[in-house]
């Protein structure tokens, strides 16, 4: 799932595979939005937020939200 970076809570990083804010996958184009991965069934902590497969989560991810363009004068 991605949710606004506001709205996690110690809870949901307490059921989510990440172990600690730090560790949290932030997107990059100001949206401040982070990736929370759990794994089995859904957690009631995040119970109403729209989940995605692995493969639907990864398609995400390669847009421009959360992938950072590559600076084309870099070999």
């Amino acid at each position: 799932m991605t949710i606004p970076f506001s709205e996690v809570s110690e809870e949901m990083v307490g059921a989510a595979v990440e172990s600690s804010f730090d560790t949290l996958r932030h997107s990059v184009l100001g949206t401040d939005r982070v990736v929370l991965k759990f794994e089995g069934e859904t957690p009631p902590v995040f119970d109403g937020i729209e989940t995605y497969t692995h493969s639907e989560i990864l398609t995400i991810m390669s847009g421009p939200d959360w992938t950072t363009p590559s600076d084309p004068s870099t070999p």
